[in-house]
C-alpha cells in the first residue's frame, strides 16, 4: 500500500511540475541550455532530476546502458589487483609475511564482490560493502578490541543502503559523515526485508553519496531517453504497418442500410462486421469482404530510417561515458579503427585502475587496518597487470620487424639489434653466453646435471 501511495504522490508531483513548466513558472531560465525556450526539457521528455530508481531501471532495461557499465567494469576487473608491502618499485621477489596475511583476507571471492560493488556504484552513484566482522556484536555497534576476522562481505545497492544518522558532533574527527547506515535487506520468499542499522565501522562505501554527486550514467541520460523514443517509435511504426489496418471509403451514393441488410445486421452493427472481416484478413485466412460502392485500402505510414537519429544520440551517450561506439555496440567494420578504439579503451580502463580503483582499494585496506582485520603496515601499494601489454603475435611481429631492419642494414656493415634484443622483443629470455641455438646430437644437460626439457623446445617464452 505504501509503494502504491508513493507512486500516486510521485505521479501527482510530476503532473504539477509539468503544468508549472508549461506556464513558465518552473526554474526561470530553463533546466537546459536553451534560454529562449525554458520549457524545452519538459517538451523533450527529459526529467528535471534523475533519481536512483531511474538510473537502476535504465541499467536494468536499457541495453546500451547495461552494456556500457558491464564492458567498463568487465575490462577493469579482467584480473584482480595485488596489494604489496612498500612501494610498487620496491616489490620483493619473495612474498612477505604481511602480504601472505593480507592475501588470506583479500581472497578472490572478496575481489569478486568488490568488482560487483564497483559495477553497482557506476549505476547508482555509490554502493556499499557491509563487512561481517567476527566480534560477536550487533551490526549497529562499533568494532572495538583486538584483532578481528572477516566472516564475509555483503554488496548493497545505493537504494538499499542509505544514511541513517549523521555525526553532528563538531569535536569529532568524523563530523559531517554518516554515523549509522540503514540497510534494507533483500526480500525473501515474498516477505519484505528488514531495515537494519549498521555502524560505519562495518560499512565501506564506493563512490560518492553526497547530494551533488554525478553518476556515471547521468550525463548520458537525456541521450538514453532519445534512444528509447527512436527504438520504441520505429518499432511501433513497423508494427502499425504490419497490422494492415484497413480503410473502407464509401461513395456518396452508397446505401449503407442496404449493405447492412446484406450482412443481416442492423445499421449500427455494420462497423463491427467490417472489423471482423478485417481481423480474418489479417490472420491470413481465406475471407471475403463484401463492399457496395466502396474501395478498400490498407493504412500504411511512411517509416523513416531511424539509423541517423539513433547514431547521433548513440554518439552523444558514448561521449558522455567515454566509451568508443565500436567498443560499446561491437561494430567491427574498419579493422584499423576498431583496433585503435580497443587500444584507447584499454588505456581508459588502465587509467581508471590507477586513478580511481587503486585509491579506493587503498582506502579499503586502511579501513580494514583501522578495525584491526589487517595488521598495520607503514606503506603499501596496489598493482595491476598491464591491459595494453602486447600479445604473443604482436611481440613476434616486432621481432620480425627488428630482424628485417638488421637485414636491410647489412649494406652498411652494422647490425642495429643484437640477438638478445630481438629475443626479448619476441617475449623470450635472452640466451646465456655460449648457449647453442639447439641440440641436434642429443639432449644437453643443464647446470644441475638434469636433461633438457623433454619437449625439445629451445627458448621457452618469458612468463612475464
Amino acid at each position: 500500500m505504501t509503494d502504491k501511495l508513493q507512486l500516486a504522490v510521485n505521479h501527482a508531483l510530476e503532473d504539477y511540475r509539468m503544468a508549472r513548466a508549461r506556464m513558465g513558472l518552473l526554474n526561470p531560465g530553463g533546466t537546459g541550455l536553451d534560454q529562449k525556450r525554458d520549457r524545452a526539457w519538459c517538451e523533450y521528455g527529459f526529467p528535471e532530476n534523475v533519481s536512483y530508481s531511474m538510473l537502476f531501471n535504465l541499467y536494468r532495461r536499457g541495453g546500451i546502458a547495461n552494456g556500457a557499465v558491464n564492458k567498463l567494469t568487465g575490462l577493469c576487473w579482467k584480473s584482480a589487483p595485488e596489494v604489496i608491502q612498500g612501494a610498487e618499485d620496491d616489490r620483493a621477489e619473495q612474498e612477505t609475511p604481511w602480504e601472505r596475511a593480507i592475501s588470506a583476507v583479500l581472497t578472490p571471492s572478496v575481489w569478486r564482490l568488490f568488482a560487483d560493488a564497483d559495477r553497482r556504484r557506476l549505476v547508482g552513484r555509490y554502493s556499499g560493502l557491509i563487512l561481517r566482522i567476527r566480534d560477536g556484536k550487533e551490526w549497529d555497534q562499533p568494532v572495538e578490541g583486538g584483532e578481528k576476522g572477516l566472516a564475509g562481505v555483503i554488496v548493497a545497492w545505493a537504494g538499499a543502503l542509505t544514511v541513517g544518522e549523521w555525526d553532528t558532533d563538531t569535536a569529532s574527527e568524523t563530523y559531517g559523515q554518516p554515523k549509522l547506515w540503514k540497510y534494507r535487506e533483500t526480500t525473501i520468499n515474498g516477505q519484505p526485508g528488514r531495515d537494519v542499522n549498521v555502524h560505519r565501522d562495518r560499512v565501506f562505501i564506493l563512490g560518492d553519496y553526497s547530494a551533488d554527486a554525478i553518476g556515471f550514467l547521468e550525463p548520458a541520460y537525456n541521450a538514453f531517453v532519445n534512444l528509447e523514443k527512436v527504438e520504441g517509435g520505429s518499432g511501433e511504426s513497423f508494427l502499425k504497418n504490419a497490422a494492415r489496418q484497413v480503410a473502407v471509403n464509401f461513395d456518396k451514393e452508397t446505401d449503407l442500410r442496404n449493405l447492412a441488410s446484406v450482412y443481416d445486421v442492423p445499421l449500427e452493427d455494420l462497423h463491427e462486421r467490417f472489423n471482423e472481416a478485417a481481423r480474418e484478413i489479417n490472420r491470413g485466412n481465406d475471407a471475403m469482404l463484401l463492399t457496395q460502392g466502396a474501395s478498400v485500402s490498407a493504412l500504411v505510414s511512411q517509416v523513416p530510417d531511424p539509423r541517423p537519429t539513433y547514431d547521433v544520440n548513440l554518439q552523444t551517450a558514448c561521449a558522455a561515458m567515454d566509451i568508443p561506439s565500436r567498443i560499446l555496440i561491437g561494430n567491427q567494420s574498419g579493422e584499423r579503427a576498431s583496433t585503435e578504439d580497443q587500444r584507447y579503451f584499454n588505456a581508459r580502463c588502465q587509467a581508471r585502475r590507477s586513478t580511481e580503483l587503486s585509491f579506493e582499494i587503498e582506502a579499503f585496506v586502511s579501513h580494514l587496518v583501522r578495525i584491526r582485520v589487517i595488521k598495520p603496515q607503514p606503506r603499501y601499494a596496489v598493482i595491476w597487470d598491464d591491459l595494453n601489454e602486447s600479445t604473443a603475435t604482436d611481440k613476434l611481429n616486432s621481432a620480425k620487424v627488428m630482424s628485417d631492419i638488421n637485414t636491410a642494414s647489412l649494406a652498411t656493415g652494422e647490425q642495429v639489434f643484437d640477438t638478445d634484443e630481438i629475443r626479448t622483443a619476441a617475449g623470450f629470455e635472452p640466451r646465456d653466453e655460449g648457449e647453442p641455438l639447439g641440440d641436434t646430437d642429443g639432449e644437453e644437460e643443464d647446470e644441475d646435471g638434469q636433461g633438457a626439457d623433454p619437449t625439445g623446445e629451445p627458448g621457452r617464452p618469458d612468463r612475464r
